[in-house]
């Protein structure tokens, strides 16, 4: 533990440096535009939670499908007090909802961790592609922005030396082992491909990934007008390019993704052509809707789990 807090400090004095130097003169003129701007907001929030309902819906089918019975109220719950918990310790939410599960429908942790290795895996694939989709479209430039192109040939290489060492662990010696715990941490893993139809879990991949995309763009839409008007084509793409820029800022060891998300975000709204003030207030308020979405959905959570001890089964 004493470890984890103090990653999450280190990782809060970057993010903190990151966020200050993507804020410089900030045009605090445009926060009076959110009484104006409130529906798109809304809506964006809204979008949010249906993103976030169809992860705890695919997490919910990873746990059925490795022999274990679960509603869709605990999973849901317990997805947003562990985003809710990474806000403080990054990471910590994982293992923290696979608690939950055990505490409120007594699922074993180590299939629902197993089924949580899987998921994040499935999303790194997703974001993959997706950001494959940008650079075909704005170029190996994209990736420099990000300092990432020099780096490019060790991450792949790096996934390639990855999946073989897994291959290797499950054909010469995770086969072998006999340990209860290590079969159901084995069968939440590779629940992902037990679900049946395929097509929902495919879809259920994809449309989270969509539905963040969607309340980026809301965010857009309602602040738009704070810069020049712009084409839907254009806020559309933009929303796009920051969807795979954010998805890897909070992929990173860093609290709530605070100035990491700030930083990526302005780098990568600058390189598609928007004003520095409009795209400040982008990523901004972005960000803040994101946060206060976790904060009151995984406040809610915990109630939840505070109100049903007495209805554990």
């Amino acid at each position: 533990m004493r470890r984890r807090i103090g990653e999450a400090v280190l990782g809060l004095v970057v993010g903190g440096g990151l966020f200050v130097w993507a804020l410089r003169d900030f045009p605090w003129e445009g926060l009076l535009m959110v009484p104006r701007t409130w529906f798109w907001l809304v809506a964006g929030g809204m979008i949010m939670t249906v993103a976030h309902v169809l992860r705890a819906w695919r997490w919910q089918l990873m746990l059925r499908a490795s022999g274990v019975t679960s509603d869709g109220v605990a999973p849901w719950w317990a997805l947003m007090v562990g985003y809710l918990a990474n806000l403080v310790l990054p990471r910590v939410g994982e293992l923290l909802r696979c608690t939950l599960l055990w505490r409120w429908r007594r699922i074993p942790v180590a299939i629902s961790l197993g089924s949580v290795v899987a998921e994040r895996l499935i999303d790194v694939g997703v974001l993959g592609i997706l950001a494959i989709s940008v650079v075909a479209v704005e170029g190996l430039g994209w990736l420099d922005l990000l300092h990432l192109k020099a780096y490019l040939p060790y991450i792949l290489g790096g996934i390639g030396i990855a999946g073989l060492v897994l291959w290797l662990l499950w054909r010469f010696w995770l086969q072998k082992r006999s340990e209860a715990w290590l079969k159901q941490l084995i069968s939440g893993f590779f629940s992902a491909a037990s679900v049946r139809p395929r097509g929902l879990m495919v879809g259920l991949s994809f449309g989270i990934w969509v539905g963040y995309w969607g309340a980026i763009v809301g965010v857009m839409l309602a602040y738009q007008r704070a810069g020049e008007e712009m084409l839907l084509s254009s806020i559309l793409w933009a929303g796009w390019v920051l969807l795979v820029g954010s998805g890897l800022a909070m992929a990173l060891p860093v609290p709530g993704g605070i100035g990491t998300f700030h930083a990526i975000g302005l780098l990568l709204l600058l390189s598609v052509g928007w004003q520095k003030p409009l795209a400040q207030l982008t990523v901004v308020a972005a960000h803040a809707l994101q946060t206060l979405l976790v904060i009151v959905l995984g406040g809610m959570g915990v109630v939840y789990g505070l109100s049903s001890g007495q209805r554990r089964v």
